[in-house]
């Protein structure tokens, strides 16, 4: 007898700036699911986790630094394998950076500008949250 699929996949994620001017942000390179592919750091909650508990941990293992939430960014619904998932990303500026906690999981983190990280993310969709990061007015940290 097969294991029952979920019916949602919820995961948490940033929009993580080096620091309040928002001209780089952090994006993670892996090769779990696509070879090289650039992302923003995210991951799945773990149980009894909140939204924003999960995407400071996620920052944290995937990205190596402790950020401060400013705002929820976006939320990003798709479909893995049939499954529908969904990812709240939030607007968040780094408090300090260290080394990434995954490293069987993330190949490399680079603080990018943001045209280049524009162009580099993998996903239109995560462009997208950028880009609406972007659109806002900048907060105040």
């Amino acid at each position: 007898m097969s294991e029952p699929r979920e019916a949602l996949i919820r995961a948490a994620g940033g929009v993580v700036w080096e620091n309040p001017r928002r001209r780089r942000l952090a994006v993670v390179f892996r090769d779990r699911y696509v070879a090289d592919e650039c992302c923003l750091p995210k991951g799945k909650l773990d149980p009894g986790e909140g939204w924003e508990e999960a995407a400071q941990r996620e920052v944290l293992e995937e990205a190596g630094c402790d950020a401060r939430i400013l705002r929820i960014a976006d939320v990003l619904p798709y479909s893995v394998s049939g499954v529908s998932k969904v990812v709240v990303y939030f607007e968040m500026v780094a408090l300090w950076t260290g080394q990434v906690q995954d490293p069987d999981e993330v190949t490399r983190v680079e603080w990018m500008p943001v045209d280049r990280a524009l162009s580099a993310l993998t996903h239109m969709g995560e462009r997208r949250v950028v880009r609406e990061c972007l659109a806002r007015e900048a907060v105040d940290s």
